[in-house]
């Protein structure tokens, strides 16, 4: 699929989902946020400090990140996101801070700013989107500063799931989808780029079958009977990884902290 086409598709996809985007991550996380809190506190814990200075989020979507960082951290938030149906849900879930920060509508391969600017970038449940990772990971390391921190979060593949099980799994349900990377090759990508990795954490969670056509399936018109299939073919030891059962599976969201190395 040509990269263009996939981008449409991703903007379609959150502008139909949009509406009920927060009320679906509320469900999946079971969670107010919308997210689990104790990824949500670890990305606040590791930008403390950064009050008033620049901080890009790309794929801000609804705000669910880039709100509480706004609270609690209090940098200058700017958010990228290709969708201007979420960034409109962004803008009314942050308006209270609306003199700390900026919403862009834009391409995480193309950044649209000089060289160095921001003291971190946060890519969060985004980087499964893109087809060529390494633009979109050179422009983050371009836009860093030296010693800038970029906070990569994203459902992550088992380590052992050398059949990428969960890359079938999602091409099922969603047209969208380019990959998911394991926690390895994820650090691999960051560090072909020039930033330094300084911590990693996995956070396993459930997941219901009926969250996963909610989220995906039906809005690409896919079947339940599609979902099933892809489960029951599944081989024992995948199905062992992902402790897969007949409501649902356990998935792997990474976490990962890296700093921008000093070119010296």
């Amino acid at each position: 699929m040509k990269d263009i086409v996939r981008k449409k598709i991703i903007q379609e996809y959150y502008s139909r989902r949009a509406i009920d985007y927060d009320k679906q991550k509320a469900r999946t996380w079971k969670s107010e946020v919308g997210f689990g809190a104790v990824i949500l506190n670890q990305v606040i814990d590791d930008l403390t400090g950064l009050e008033n200075k620049p901080i890009l989020e790309i794929g801000i979507g609804s705000g669910r990140v880039g709100f509480p960082l706004l609270k609690n951290v209090r940098p200058w938030l700017v958010g990228l996101d290709l969708s201007k149906e979420m960034l409109s849900l962004a803008k009314a879930r942050m308006s209270s801070h609306k003199q700390k920060f900026d919403l862009i509508l834009g391409d995480a391969e193309h950044l649209p700013f000089i060289n160095g600017v921001f003291d971190a970038i946060v890519c969060i449940s985004t980087m499964h989107y893109f087809a060529f990772p390494e633009r979109s990971i050179s422009e983050f390391s371009r836009t860093s500063k030296e010693r800038g921190l970029f906070v990569y979060g994203d459902l992550t593949m088992h380590e052992l799931d050398n059949c990428r099980f969960l890359d079938a799994l999602e091409r099922t349900l969603s047209k969208a989808h380019a990959r998911y990377y394991k926690p390895s090759e994820a650090k691999k990508l960051l560090g072909n780029h020039g930033f330094h990795i300084s911590k990693t954490k996995v956070f396993p969670y459930r997941k219901s079958c009926l969250a996963l056509m909610e989220d995906k399936g039906t809005y690409f018109d896919v079947k339940t009977e599609a979902l099933n299939e892809c489960i029951q073919e599944a081989s024992e030891d995948e199905k062992q990884l992902y402790f897969v059962n007949s409501s649902g599976l356990t998935l792997f969201y990474s976490l990962i902290i890296a700093i921008k190395e000093n070119k010296s």
